[in-house]
Parts: C-alpha cells; structure tokens; sequence
C-alpha cells in the first residue's frame, strides 16, 4: 500500500484513478495470501485512499460527506471482492488436490489390477501344476502296483533272491518320492488344512518305523523318549510323514548296519513345544544343506533334497521348524520342533 501510494502521488493520479490502484492491490494480495491478508489490505488501502488521495489531502479530515459514502464504498467493495478471489483461490486448491487424489487413486487400482492378474496367473499355474502333479502320479501308482504283484510273485517262487528285495526297496523309495511330490503341490497350493490332535511321541515313532520295514531293511533303531516329553498337538498323518522322510534320509546316508537314533523330549529352547530327533552316522550335513534349511536359500531343492524339502513344509505347516547339525562322534541329528498338546504329559 506504501509503493502504490507512492506511485500514485508521483503520478498525480486523482481519486478514482487512486482507488483503482489499491483494489488491484488488495486483489493481489487475496491471490497470493488469502482472505486475512486481504482484509488486512483493504483496511489499509481505505486508509491511504483517504489520507492521500480525498481532500483535504494530508489530514484525516473528510470535509466533503460524500467522500464518507466513497469510502465506505471502497472499503465494503475491497474486502468483499478480496473475499471472492480467496474463496475461489481456496476452491480451486481443493480441485486440484481432489485431482491428485483422483489420480493416485486411478494409479493404485491400476497397480490393484495388475497385482491381481498376477495372483490370478499364479493360482492357476499353481493348479496346474497340482493337476499335473496328480496325473503323473497317478499313471506312475499304475505301474509301482503291478511292479510289487510281480515281486510278490517271485518272492513266492524264491526266485531273485537279494536282488528281488533290493527292487522292492527301489520300488519303496520311489512311491515314497511320487507321494512327496504329491504332499509338496498340496503344501504350495494351500489345497490342505492340518487337523490336530494330541499326539503321543511313541505313538508317532512307531507309525513312522512301520511305514519303512523296506527302506529301513532290518538296521536296529534305538529309541529313547525322555519320562517328561508331553504328548505333541500335531495333525498326526503329516508328523509321520515328517518322521518317514528323516528317517529315510537317515537310512540311506548311514553306512550299512549302523543303528539309526530316535529321541523325543521337551524343546530346552521352548517349553511349548516338543523336540523329535533322527539320528544317524552318515557324513554329516554339508553347510548348502544347513544355509537351505535356515532359509538363506529358500526353495533350493537342489540341496536339501526334496524329502528335506518336504519336511520342512509340513513342519511349517503344523506351526513348527526342522534343523540339521552335526552329530558328536560323527554323523547328523536332523531336529524337528513341535507345538506341544496343553494339559499333562
């Protein structure tokens, strides 16, 4: 207001043109500051509207009481007009951050609609591959059925002797492995729900034993289950399927004759929870292995094995973990530990 006062006595400008100059003003500065600022200005302005530019000039003195109505006038016009221009300033910030929210909204469901694709190819490539998963293994169960009538037969006949159970124990392994793979698309397809129930370790242990007479071959199997181990809350058919695959691994990385371990007691690391162990003298656990089952290398197969592989997936699923570490003396302890049923032991 001081510059265009100062332009305005240095133009000689008179009163209308005067008053033109600072509603100009104060609609800048309703433009650029808002409303307060503005009401501010309009004040001011009708201040030196009046002492500048209404005579007499110099004094404020209103001699003429017309000048009273031109002031009130401008100061009336100033602030209302100043009012409108922040207001529609106002109106037109929130277009615009309604206009960004708009498009960050169009971005997000853009980006929800390829996320979905993506679940959407994902879970029909996961249940392809279970149904390609299922049909192999059912043309395979095929064969391995007739497989086992023709080693029956031969074993009725005494013909092949050694070499018919050492088919036999083949034969074993790989419907062991076909129902491994048909467990692992079931565990990526999240197609099963676990059931527990509490569990006895002894009771796991021998279910376990008598699904491998073959694989196992006669080697003795020392049991120990200490007096204080809890019963476990497991789904029991995906424990014993924990347990197959261990003690499969154990019996094929131990040299011929030696005994394999079993032991079960309260996890000394979680007293919810119940600690299996296998225990074998093979040799040892190689340090892929170990990184793989710690999870460093997730989903490599190609060094756990798929059995180990498969452990750890249902132990997952049962709310429970599987370790590797060497044995004292040489050898593996494969660790699996398991939520422990409430109540007493």
């Amino acid at each position: 207001m001081a510059a265009a006062s100062a332009l305005g006595r240095a133009a000689g400008a008179n009163a209308t043109t005067a008053g033109f100059v600072y509603l100009v003003v104060v609609l800048f500065v309703a433009a650029r500051l808002g409303f307060a600022a503005s009401a501010g200005a309009s004040v001011a302005a009708t201040a030196c509207y009046h002492y500048y530019f209404l005579p007499p000039v110099g004094t404020w003195v209103i001699a003429d009481p017309a000048n009273w109505v031109a002031l009130a006038v401008f100061l009336v016009t100033s602030v209302l007009v100043s009012h409108l221009v922040a207001e529609e300033k106002r109106r037109a910030e929130e277009a615009e951050a309604r206009r960004k929210e708009v498009e960050a909204l169009s971005a997000e469901r853009e980006r929800f609609l390829v996320e979905r694709a993506h679940l959407e190819a994902l879970r029909e490539s996961e249940a392809l591959k279970t149904s390609l998963l299922r049909a192999v293994s059912h043309d395979l169960q095929t064969p391995l059925t007739a497989i086992r009538l023709g080693l029956e037969r031969l074993r009725r006949t005494d013909r092949g002797g050694d070499v018919v159970e050492e088919v036999a124990r083949e034969t074993e392994r790989l419907s062991r492995r076909i129902d491994n793979l048909l467990a692992m698309a079931r565990v990526d397809a999240g197609t099963f729900a676990p059931r527990p129930e509490p569990a006895p370790a002894a009771d796991l242990f021998r279910a376990a034993l008598e699904t491998l007479p073959l694989v196992l071959g006669g080697r003795p199997v020392e049991i120990a289950i200490a007096p204080e181990t809890p019963d476990l809350r497991v789904d029991p058919a995906l424990a014993v399927e924990i347990l197959s695959n261990l003690l499969e691994n154990a019996a094929r990385n131990s040299p011929p004759g030696a005994s394999i371990g079993l032991r079960a007691g309260p996890d000394p690391d979680d007293a919810h929870r119940v600690r299996l162990e296998v225990l074998d003298r093979g040799p040892g656990v190689p340090a892929g292995v170990k990184r793989a089952l710690a999870g460093r290398d997730p989903g490599d197969t190609g060094r756990t094995g798929l059995g180990l592989e498969i452990c750890r997936s249902l132990s997952q699923a049962l709310g429970g973990s599987v370790s590797l570490s060497d044995r004292t003396g040489g050898g593996t302890v494969a660790r699996v530990a398991l939520p422990a049923a409430g109540g007493d032991a």
